[in-house]
């Protein structure tokens, strides 16, 4: 692995993509978090902080470089404040659009996209599934085409309509217009990360893993699937994170609270681990699914066959725990009936 400091201009100019991968949880900044970094922002354009100001690491991994000449970079870790001065970026842009049409396309062009490239390629920073369409109908800025209305008023796009309001209105107390010119060169030049790049032999997920302590800030069905996915082929994780993972976790999303459903999710995976018998720490569950999908791997030829046959169980079996758990999501009028039946009782040890 090799560390270099560096600045946002330097990492985000030439033909270059910085991917989030699916074993990154959604983008998850909050208001807390955006007004530290518009105060430190701010304290830098008003020079009380002289220099530069550290934001932090970014851990990417360089994959191999492509004939249209794309260097791809998987971020391991930072992709909070990769994302969100991306957005910041998009955001002073359109507010650029009437005041000064130069600089709003040097940002577009030169620090938001890829400007002859097509489809994902056309993108600087490329968020993982949950995020995409919305961080992408701001970067084009246009509605989002979204999976649920949900998706609309995301973290994403509060983001954006956060650094919008205050780039209207910098200073609460005051009237001042900033030089955007200046406020620009700050957010690209003056803010320096450490940028630590691994090659494309070593593990991302275990990088992963360690930098985040061992999953303490991931729930552990956040921890299951990045292991899960990062276990499969690149060319086909997306084919089966859109087939067979997402409409599961969209329809536990859709009978529980958005914080929760998670949480619903781990009980579901923790259900599975104990369907034969087997004692299983609650605790533990993402440990044990690991071990199982590791074991799956080593009785194929094939590893990655090991890992489809392993997940297709535990989709089925989730599927089984959601249609128990929520009545409605059963099918069968019958099933259905003595469903909503059980929940009355509130005796869950008969569902193992």
């Amino acid at each position: 692995m090799k560390a270099s400091e560096t600045t946002l201009r330097n990492l985000l100019e030439g033909g270059k993509q910085f991917q989030i991968p699916l074993f990154q949880r959604p983008y998850s900044w909050k208001k807390d978090n955006w007004e530290t970094l518009w105060e430190d922002l701010m304290s830098l354009y008003n020079d009380d902080e002289k220099g530069f100001y550290f934001l932090g690491p970014i851990v990417t991994q360089a994959e191999l470089g492509t004939a249209d000449g794309i260097s791809r970079y998987i971020v391991i870790d930072g992709q909070q404040r990769f994302t969100t001065l991306s957005i910041l970026l998009a955001a002073l842009r359109n507010y650029l659009k009437k005041s000064d049409k130069q600089i709003a396309e040097q940002i577009h062009e030169f620090f938001l996209i890829n400007k002859y490239q097509k489809n994902d390629d056309f993108y600087k920073v490329l968020p993982t599934q949950d995020d995409c369409d919305a961080y992408k109908s701001i970067i084009d800025n246009k509605t989002p085409k979204t999976r649920n209305k949900e998706s609309q008023s995301g973290a994403i796009h509060e983001a954006y309509k956060f650094f919008d309001g205050k780039l209207k209105k910098p200073f609460a107390d005051e009237d001042i217009v900033l030089d955007f010119a200046k406020f620009k060169n700050i957010i690209l030049e003056r803010l320096v990360l450490v940028n630590i790049t691994s090659d494309n032999n070593d593990n991302p997920y275990l990088i992963f893993e360690s930098l985040n302590n061992k999953g303490e800030e991931l729930t552990q069905a956040d921890l299951v699937r990045n292991y899960i996915f990062m276990k499969l082929p690149t060319e086909e994780r997306d084919k089966v994170y859109n087939s067979e993972w997402l409409p599961l976790q969209e329809s536990f999303k859709l009978n529980m609270k958005q914080k929760e459903y998670a949480d619903e999710l781990t009980n579901a995976f923790w259900f599975y681990l104990r369907k034969d018998g087997e004692a299983v720490n609650e605790k533990a569950v993402y440990k044990s699914i690991k071990q199982r999908f590791d074991e799956s791997a080593k009785r194929f030829e094939k590893p990655e066959l090991g890992i489809k046959a392993e997940l297709q169980n535990l989709i089925k079996f989730t599927n089984y725990y959601l249609r128990l758990n929520f009545e409605q999501e059963e099918q069968e009028p019958k099933l259905k009936h003595w469903f909503h039946r059980l929940k009355k009782l509130d005796f869950t040890t008969c569902h193992i």
